[in-house]
């Protein structure tokens, strides 16, 4: 097992809002290439350090981190820091992502700045049999790594739809089984991974929680066994999508 580091001192600096105190899955596979500023989903940014850099940070990951821990102001820092500051924003999904009854963001500001439509009521869908993560064929820096490989499950996302102009780079395909036992593959309404330009920023929308228990088999992706600075083992293919997705966020070029 190859046992990855954290990223050194001069790597770009990621706001990372979400998750638990300890042990994220996500947590340690983006410290591999970023510096990390964190507050968990109990934390509210208000009177928090990180509230005072707010929109200096390179790129700002939302990830199970309620809407109502983020205060109209915070919100109107973010949309500036993308917009005019060309920072990369990131909602990864989860029960307090996008729609999720936890912190639903329907209807903020940052909802305005994603590159998908969140619905009204809670827009979780749970696809016990797995749905199949698929990359789409066209060449793009942010899915470098899962391009052309096997396919990966996970049984869980959120149900956001496509906006205009968002660029879907993975798609979703869940599994049936029938009475007959026949299994099917239906591609989903809702686009597993769009991005979007955002004025100077760029910023991301990846439907399912990568975090047990919607991670399904995304945390075992790959052939290569490897061991996150936060001690979780996972396999290669997962650190590298979650860092070449943010890596591409970040870049203005």
């Amino acid at each position: 097992m190859i046992a990855l580091t954290e990223a050194p001192a001069d790597a770009p600096e990621v706001l990372f809002l979400g998750e638990a105190p300890h042990n994220s899955y996500v947590e340690g596979a983006l410290s591999t290439a970023f510096r990390l500023t964190k507050l968990h989903s109990g934390q509210p940014l208000a009177g928090s350090e990180p509230e005072r850099r707010l929109g200096e940070h390179a790129l700002v990951v939302l990830t199970d981190y309620p809407a109502r821990n983020l205060h109209a102001a915070h919100r109107a820092t973010i949309a500036a820091a993308v917009e005019r500051g060309g920072c990369g924003l990131l909602m990864i999904g989860g029960r307090a992502s996008f729609g999720g009854p936890r912190g639903s963001y329907y209807g903020s500001l940052i909802a305005e700045l994603l590159p998908v439509e969140i619905g009204v009521e809670d827009d979780r869908v749970n696809s016990p049999l797995g749905t199949v993560l698929v990359a789409r064929r066209q060449s793009h820096p942010a899915i470098v790594s899962i391009r052309d490989q096997e396919p990966c499950v996970v049984v869980g996302y959120n149900g956001v739809r496509q906006r205009e102009g968002g660029t879907v780079l993975v798609d979703g395909h869940r599994l049936y089984v029938d009475a007959e036992l026949r299994p099917r593959l239906e591609k989903t309404t809702t686009p597993v991974l769009t991005v979007w330009q955002r004025g100077a920023g760029r910023v991301g929308a990846l439907a399912p929680d990568v975090m047990p228990h919607w991670a399904g088999g995304i945390v075992d992706w790959g052939e290569k066994r490897v061991k996150l600075p936060t001690g979780n083992e996972v396999v290669h293919l997962y650190p590298a999508f979650l860092v070449d997705l943010c890596r591409w966020l970040i870049s203005t070029s």
